[in-house]
């Protein structure tokens, strides 16, 4: 095709584009209110390092890079080259934010239409770029994003579309909390922002969906006392508004992980597909549409007889003992694993995930939990006992992780950074696993905890050398806290195929500890199958029963 043909076949794909998108506003009724969202931030919710073309490498996504056609977008991102110039349909643009997934799920759960409106520009800062005052410092983006607004408002109206502001959803602080001049001034400055532009707009109140700066980035890993200060600050605003602010986390989702193993700075192509579904549910818990309850507990008796032994396993630790890029889609399809797609109703489990995003209340059988579309070793760990364990013994097991936590973050003297403490937690969740078997008339027996070591230690070489000490302090305080001096660890090594820069250090560490701690076996995993940065579905099937053929098979 010549430059002509170019030329023409561009021109028509804008016509046909414009003419499906005014058949869409020409199908709104005059008796629909459109509900309008507003998208903005930073480089996080401009979607830096989201690909469109990467969409259906991820199953849960396939097919969420298409045009929603029923979805009006408009925009302007960066120094303002990239702007819609009016409404379009809602589509991936040379990035992507989370604006895709959570159009999606609110149009999947809603019959009203929806509209987004975003602005959003990377490394930028409240207190000076988005501040209403606009100083002469900042890029006075509070004006741009505000006449943005009232301009694409004003659009509706000519159009005689009903709508109503719905809510802002905001992913922003980076660059604030990393500059020490600013960040205690955080809360102040986003305070002004929010009631300002609820001012501008009319819109008393106006609801905001603050998005967590995800502790797995480099800004949690490397900035914790700094994150630490942001969180505080965040805090702050949430508590002086509680009926019209929402808090989204985030440190759960998938993050990018750049070549030499570091934190990245962006979520990345699936953590944007993720961002968006967690902003779409907190929104739907909002209007009393909340998204199906993942638990499906055990109707009746647990599966064990009256006054049985229940054998309870502990698994517990970060990314790969989560499930990061393994799959629930993809059981199926792995020879020898296929029946692990179904529930296990002869086993028994109860989790905390996520750091306490997804927690279950009872007992359930063990099966795909479906969090964000993943699982861990849990699934072909206990399939593998129950085949080896007495039958007339019960099967337990409790999962507690936190893909985003580092090493400090299970201190047993507690966290630097509060909010980050998980160590009472972990063992309060294990005491009351144990606590309820009992209650039920089981004589429960603790047999040994799981664990795999951080990857989110091992690209920070000062964590790295403290991994053998570390461990040792914790399996010591849980076995004290448990009252199990005796209580078996099995810790599984990092692949030598991971990309994390410190991954001989802290095996070197873990084989170290094993030989000076009593009952501590270390489980290597370099002959497991490894994807770029995890273990995938694979790999994560064959460390699970790797990690019950260690307990079955210890002398």
């Amino acid at each position: 095709m010549n430059h002509v043909g170019h030329k023409k076949r561009a021109i028509s794909l804008v016509l046909s584009a414009s003419l499906i998108l005014c058949l869409r506003l020409g199908s709104l009724r005059a008796d629909e209110v459109t509900r309008v969202f507003l998208f903005a931030g930073q480089s996080n919710m401009v979607g830096a390092d989201a690909h469109a073309e990467q969409i259906d490498n991820f199953p849960e996504f396939r097919g969420a890079g298409a045009t929603q056609d029923q979805v009006l977008y408009s925009y302007i991102m960066g120094s303002g080259d990239e702007a819609s110039q009016g409404w379009r349909s809602l589509q991936p643009l040379s990035s992507f934010g989370p604006e895709l997934t959570f159009a999606r799920m609110v149009t999947r759960q809603t019959q009203s239409p929806i509209a987004i409106i975003k602005s959003a520009v990377g490394g930028t800062t409240v207190a000076f770029d988005w501040n209403p005052d606009a100083p002469d410092k900042g890029q006075k983006l509070y004006p741009r994003t505000l006449q943005l607004i009232r301009e694409s408002l004003q659009a509706l109206d000519q159009r005689g579309i009903r709508y109503r502001l719905e809510g802002v959803m905001w992913h922003q602080g980076e660059n604030d909390m990393l500059d020490r001049t600013l960040y205690k001034q955080y809360a102040e400055g986003l305070t002004k922002l929010i009631a300002r532009l609820r001012e501008d707009l009319n819109a008393p109140d106006l609801k905001w969906y603050l998005a967590e700066v995800s502790e797995k980035g480099i800004w949690g890993m490397d900035h914790r006392s700094n994150l630490g200060i942001l969180r505080a600050q965040q805090e702050q605003v949430l508590k002086a508004d509680p009926q019209r602010l929402r808090w989204v986390p985030t440190s759960h989702l998938a993050f990018e992980v750049m070549g030499n193993g570091q934190p990245h700075y962006h979520f990345g192509t699936q953590g944007q597909l993720q961002l968006g579904e967690a902003f779409a549910a907190a929104y739907l818990r909002e209007i009393g549409r909340p998204l199906p309850s993942l638990e499906h507990p055990f109707q009746k008796e647990l599966p064990a007889l009256p006054k049985a032994r229940v054998r309870l396993f502990i698994l517990a630790g970060q990314r790969n003992m989560e499930g990061e890029d393994s799959h629930v889609s993809e059981l199926a399809s792995v020879p020898e694993f296929e029946p692990l797609a179904k529930d296990q109703t002869d086993v028994m489990t109860r989790y905390s995930l996520g750091g306490g995003v997804k927690v279950s209340s009872q007992w359930q059988p063990l099966g795909p939990l479906e969090f964000l579309g993943n699982f861990g070793p849990e699934l072909s760990f206990g399939a593998t006992l129950r085949k080896a364990i007495d039958p007339q013994d019960g099967v337990a097991i409790v999962k507690f992780t936190h893909s985003g936590a580092q090493g400090p973050d299970w201190f047993p003297q507690g966290s630097p950074e509060a909010h980050r403490n998980l160590y009472p937690k972990f063992v309060a969740f294990v005491q009351e696993a144990q606590a309820d078997l009992k209650r039920r008339g089981f004589d429960c027996s603790l047999e040994a905890i799981f664990w795999h070591s951080g990857e989110n230690d091992t690209d920070f070489a000062p964590y790295a050398q403290n991994t053998g000490p570390w461990m040792k302090q914790l399996i010591q305080q849980v076995r004290t806290d448990l009252d199990q001096p005796d209580l078996p660890w099995f810790i599984s090594a990092q692949p030598k195929q991971a990309p994390w820069p410190n991954v001989e250090r802290v095996n070197t560490a873990l084989n170290e500890l094993a030989q000076s701690v009593p009952h501590v076996s270390i489980i290597s995993t370099s002959d497991l199958p490894h994807t770029r940065n995890f273990f995938g579905t694979q790999g994560t099937l064959l460390l699970g029963q790797k990690m019950a053929r260690a307990y079955l098979n210890k002398p």
